[in-house]
Order: structure tokens, then sequence, then C-alpha cells
């Protein structure tokens, strides 16, 4: 047996053979390397080792309090763990602090136990392509399935009590192909250049405009294993899916399963068509890409953001300079049409409208304890904001052929 290598972090203690460590992915079939699982939260035991025999079956579900689609699948592990108490045991791991792990269980108690992975130690081990899948040991110590988490239900734990096989359905990172610090290969002696190309593998699916900080402020923007909703949708600066409108199937505009269907892009104009970026993406997309865009105005339910004590402090930033998580908002020189624009109206199901009436800029910062709707009331209404939900007539994007 290879040595073992001991990692001691905080609360964490992860104990694991020297091949394992180095990142080699586990998959489906392989017996569970020789880790011992330590420091568990919310546990009857001190200790697990899943990779040796043991009389139950072990789910290891990686998620994170900041992960929304993951706090409805840790309810259901939560009753499934309640219904099946002497067949199984799912852990569920996070990169997050022991503490804010506390802070869940105290509002969410649970009978699913809790481990901070905050090395990222087992992200590493399965090779996960996000957050939200699982790992399944049987009782031999058999890694039967690696799977998403939304997939867990009580006919695949029946299946896996009686010795049947389940599929796997989790996805895995890519390695890049392109390992360029920039992949359109765009420098700082052009002055103007366009790429379209097609998906590119082991690259995220995202989007990045060009700010100060760069030698092509505000002249560029760069798009990478994008939908052509996607696309669309930052040209016009829509802000919330509900105002996309589809006069043909979603599938042909969205469709993030089929690679075929995405899109990487890069537009870098002259510096003084800067103020123009987006109309000259917008006719550029409107050329080349096979589902067209059209911009109409319709009455639809809104979240108004309004003002009932503001307490965040002025700031004298004249630029936007922001960021946000699943654990909250952090912005300097934020207009509070930013913050509803750029982040309140990705949470929530609505688009946000700024009515508060505050024009200035702000340094606004948001403490999110769990990202989901209720988190993010909380989280809103601590610095002294409100949402009321209202119709308004909105811009909305409708897709056609």
């Amino acid at each position: 047996m290879m040595k073992a290598i001991f990692f001691n972090l905080l609360l964490l203690s992860v104990c694991a053979s020297g091949a394992w460590s180095q990142g080699i992915q586990i998959k489906a079939g392989d017996q569970f390397p020789d880790i011992l699982i330590k420091n568990l939260i919310n546990s009857p035991v001190k200790s697990i080792q899943p990779g040796e025999k043991q009389d139950k079956i072990y789910i290891l579900n990686l998620w994170g309090t900041w992960c929304s689609p993951c706090i409805p699948e840790m309810d259901t592990l939560a009753k499934l763990q309640s219904r099946n108490p002497a067949s199984i045991q799912v852990i569920g791991i996070s990169d997050e602090k022991p503490s804010r792990l506390q802070n869940y269980l105290t509002k969410k108690p649970s009978k699913v136990w809790l481990y901070s992975d905050i090395t990222g130690f087992f992200y590493k081990l399965f090779d996960f392509a996000y957050v939200g899948q699982s790992a399944i040991i049987n009782a031999k110590g058999k890694v039967v399935a690696l799977v998403r988490s939304d997939s867990i239900d009580q006919k695949m734990i029946d299946r896996l009590v009686k010795g049947l096989a389940v599929k796997s359905t989790a996805e895995f990172k890519e390695k890049p192909v392109n390992n360029n610090s920039d992949i359109f290969a765009v420098d700082s002696t052009l002055i103007h250049s366009f790429t379209l190309r097609g998906y590119i593998k082991g690259q995220h699916s995202g989007s990045m405009r060009y700010t100060d900080k760069s030698a092509f402020d505000g002249r560029r923007i760069t798009f990478t294993n994008a939908s052509m909703a996607s696309l669309y949708k930052d040209a016009y600066g829509i802000v919330s899916e509900k105002q996309l409108i589809y006069e043909l199937p979603e599938k042909e505009v969205s469709d993030f399963d089929h690679k075929e269907t995405l899109y990487s892009l890069d537009l870098l104009v002259k510096p003084e068509q800067k103020d123009s970026l987006m109309v000259i993406l917008q006719n550029k997309l409107l050329v080349l890409l096979p589902v067209k865009a059209r911009i109409e105005y319709r009455m639809m339910p809104v979240y108004v953001l309004i003002n009932k004590n503001f307490n965040q402090k002025e700031s004298n930033d004249v630029k936007l300079n922001y960021s946000f998580s699943g654990q909250g908002y952090d912005g300097q020189g934020a207009t509070l049409a930013n913050f509803a624009n750029d982040y309140l109206s990705n949470e929530f199901s609505f688009p946000v409208v700024d009515e508060t009436g505050l024009s200035k800029r702000y340094n606004i910062k948001t403490d999110l304890a769990i990202r989901n709707r209720e988190g993010m009331l909380k989280s809103i209404n601590d610095i002294g904001l409100d949402l009321v939900k209202q119709d308004r007539k909105m811009k909305v994007l409708v897709f056609y052929k």
C-alpha cells in the first residue's frame, strides 16, 4: 500500500493515498481509495473510511450553501436519509468553513452529515464539472455510480440496496485544448477584430467585458461556449430569463447539453466605436446566427426594489467594480440600478426594477447565509432595502427565424 499523506487544515483532516492527492480522477467501478474523513459535522462518529467494508451505502454529495439548486437537492437527500436510516448515509461535502455549515444546520436541522472540505480535495478527487453531483459507494467500498444529485430518489436507493446497477449521470471537467492566456490571440497592438467560433473544449461557459484596467477598456467583449440566447441577452442588455420570449422551440436557442449549439465569440472595436460596442455586437449576431431576435415591450410581473432605510456608505468611485457569488454581493461605486440589474435580477425569478429613488454611487455589500429566496430577502432587508411584486412595462427579447 502506498504511504498515506495527511492533510490538516483547521477542522479538516483527510488521509489519502499519495497518487490520489495528485488529482487522479476516481471513476465508477473503482475501489474507493484509502481515505479517512475526520471531523464530520453533526455526526455521532468522529470519522469514517468509505473505502472499507461497512453496513451502509455512502452517498457523498458535493454541494454548497452558495449553490441555489443544491438547497432543494439537500432537502430531498435529507428526506431520503430519514426514510432509509439503516441502509444509507448521506454526507454533504462543501468547500465552506465549518462555521457556515453550522449556521446552515441551525436553520435546517438534518440527519445528513456535513463535511468542510476547504482545501477542495474531494472536488479534485472526483473532477466533477460542477457541484450538485454525488459519488455513491457500496458496502464493499466500491464506487458504484457518479450521478447528478437531483437524480437520487427512492427508486434509486431501492436498486442500490438490492445491489442492482445504477447509471452514472455525472459530468466531469474537460482538459483544455488551448492553454493560451488569450484563446482568441488578441493583443494590444490590434485596433479591431472579430472572431466567431464553435464550442472550445475545456473552456468554461461565460462572458467578460473588458474594463478600464485593460488595454481594451470598453472596446472588447468575449464569450466562451455560450448559447445563442446568452449572446443575444448580453448584447441587448436583458437582465432576466423572464424577459426572453420564444417563437420557436427553446432548445433551438439555448441547449447546453448539445455542445454543437454553443458559440465562442470575441469582438474588439476601434477606439472611436467604444460607445457602440453592443450595437455592433447586435448587428453581427443578427447577420451570423441562425436564430434572430427583436426587442418588444410588454407588461409583466417584476420585483420593485424599494428603500426602507438603506444603510450602505456612499462611494467616491466613479466606475463600477463588483463581484457576486452564492455568499452575497460586493460592489464598489455601484448604483442601486447596478445592484438590481446585475445581481438581484440574476438571483430572483423575475426582473428587479430599481425604484429606490437613490441615484448616487455606493459601496454595497450583502451577506447571504443560504442561497434561497428567504436568504436573499434577508440579505436585502439587512441593508435597508425590500422587494415588492408589481407589474411594469418591460423590454423583452423575442427569438424567431
